[in-house]
């Protein structure tokens, strides 16, 4: 029988036992560091920072597992422990009632601040302040390497490189894109600012958000004064600096695919002699949400809300409201990852309000 196994040279088998040693004694060492200065394991940490640097501060559990490498019985058990201490929080998806998210607490992300800059010095110290700047170039060279081998999925890669104008949350404020960055593309998805074209696709939101739980309202049912002013006073066109009302600009975000809209969310300035279900101020304009059933599941509603929220900060407003009816909890718990938080009662909703 004829061996025919390609044998290391006596190079490539130096470089894979010290390689081999680095991946046994790195983990163990970043381990100890957080275990001891931060009450964390490190796959607790790899949990928590990946849930910081996504949309929302939120996953899903299978996308989480695949991106720490996890099966779902030992993420759910570190996810319980990290659940017990106050660090995140289980709810089922706002989009598929049949998947679990998993959401950074405030005091996850305040752990996870805290614990940082003892990982980091610790990373520096032993990989990073080791090498010079040609060597971390060619370690991530290799890395990238090795990772279309070891991950060809992408799984690692695509949560971990995430653009540097992605919106996130921190701290209930979200931060990241403006007005300027549309239309841009994620998973297939294009975002852009709405038009005065799209006046027809908000109306059909409208009502696709007044019926939620069931089919209330019909078409005619929009042309009501107090539903009207809704998709009616939208003016995509006004900006900032031309106000001949007084109504600061509006801003809308359409979600499409090569089939046509997904979603669409946007919000409108009111004025008080003619208030919203949401009202909360004449300069804080008020929300609409909706997602096409066939977008629902992939993350479409959280990024439009994302945007749009990005986009107010860059159009300059104090905040958002917006009008929840009770038992719409699935839409509540979106809101509420995002900041919004309940500040008055309208009949059988909830007035609530995201302050910037």
């Amino acid at each position: 029988m004829t061996d025919d196994t390609p044998w290391l040279s006596r190079e490539q088998l130096r470089a894979w036992m010290g390689f081999v040693a680095v991946m046994e004694l790195l983990p163990a060492a970043l381990d100890h560091q957080l275990q001891r200065d931060a009450d964390l394991t490190l796959f607790d940490y790899m949990v928590i920072a990946m849930l910081s640097e996504t949309e929302l501060h939120t996953l899903r559990m299978s996308v989480l597992a695949s991106a720490t490498n996890a099966s779902l019985p030992r993420l759910s058990h570190v996810v319980s422990r990290l659940e017990k201490r106050g660090l995140v929080a289980r709810c089922p998806s706002t989009e598929d009632r049949r998947a679990t998210d998993v959401r950074l607490t405030d005091a996850g992300f305040d752990h996870i601040v805290a614990a940082a800059p003892g990982h980091v010095r610790t990373a520096r110290r032993l990989v990073i302040d080791a090498l010079s700047d040609e060597q971390v170039a060619e370690l991530d060279g290799i890395s990238r390497v090795l990772l279309s081998r070891v991950d060809p999925e992408g799984r690692f890669a695509a949560v971990a490189n995430m653009p540097a104008d992605e919106p996130t949350i921190c701290e209930g404020r979200l931060t990241g894109t403006a007005d300027d960055g549309f239309p841009d593309v994620a998973d297939g998805v294009t975002y852009r600012l709405a038009t005065r074209d799209d006046l027809p696709l908000l109306r059909r939101a409208s009502l696709d958000a007044m019926n939620w739980s069931a089919e209330r309202f019909t078409d005619a049912d929009l042309d009501r004064p107090e539903f009207a002013h809704y998709s009616v006073a939208f003016d995509p066109d006004r900006t900032p600096d031309d106000q001949t009302d007084g109504r600061p600009a509006d801003i809308g975000v359409v979600a499409s695919d090569d089939d046509g809209p997904l979603g669409v969310a946007w919000a409108v300035h009111l004025p008080a002699s003619d208030p919203g279900y949401g009202f909360v101020a004449e300069d804080v304009p008020e929300l609409t949400l909706a997602v096409d059933a066939r977008a629902r599941g992939r993350g479409v509603g959280s990024a439009l809300l994302a945007r749009l929220v990005a986009a107010g900060r860059s159009a300059g407003w104090p905040g958002i409201s917006l009008s929840v009816e009770d038992g719409n909890t699935g839409a509540r718990i979106l809101y509420e990852r995002i900041g919004f938080r309940t500040v008055g009662r309208n009949g059988d909703s909830d007035t609530m309000q995201l302050v910037y």
